[in-house]
């Protein structure tokens, strides 16, 4: 099984998986191949790490486990969404900004669709305003 490291911990992951962005992540456009991986420290986060560039992991967290009323949805007009079968329903991830200095917050604007079917998946802004770049973790997640 294969490994990566993140943070000086070697966490395993299985090939089948990896998961593929064609377009990359906002800003990162070269980071196509990326795996999720779980690590006990950290639940109920994730890590999503990066396995064309060596050392970038970012922490997510399925958006809807610690936001009830959360419901993005892929935008028609977003290619993504040309990937997806008929009422298949994505996966809708976060990225978390976790510091010492301040509050964690979790990225509701822009997250990360996956498609648990064809395991391909898209880091999408949303087109309405609804959202926040920087919402606070309840404190019960944050803690």
């Amino acid at each position: 099984m294969p490994t990566l490291r993140i943070q000086g911990t070697e966490l395993q992951y299985d090939e089948k998986d990896i998961l593929t962005f064609d377009e990359g992540l906002i800003g990162l456009p070269h980071l196509q191949r990326m795996v999720m991986v779980s690590q006990p420290a950290i639940e109920p986060f994730l890590w999503l790490a990066s396995l064309d560039q060596e050392g970038v992991a970012l922490v997510v967290a399925d958006a809807s486990g610690i936001f009830p009323d959360y419901a993005p949805t892929v935008p028609a007009d977003c290619s993504f969404s040309e990937a997806l079968g008929t009422d298949e329903h994505p996966m809708a991830f976060a990225i978390m900004l976790i510091a010492a200095e301040q509050n964690a917050t979790a990225n509701l604007r822009a997250p990360i669709f996956v498609s648990a079917r064809t395991r391909r998946g898209a880091q999408v802004i949303l087109p309405e305003n609804t959202y926040s770049v920087g919402q606070p973790l309840p404190l019960a997640v944050a803690a």
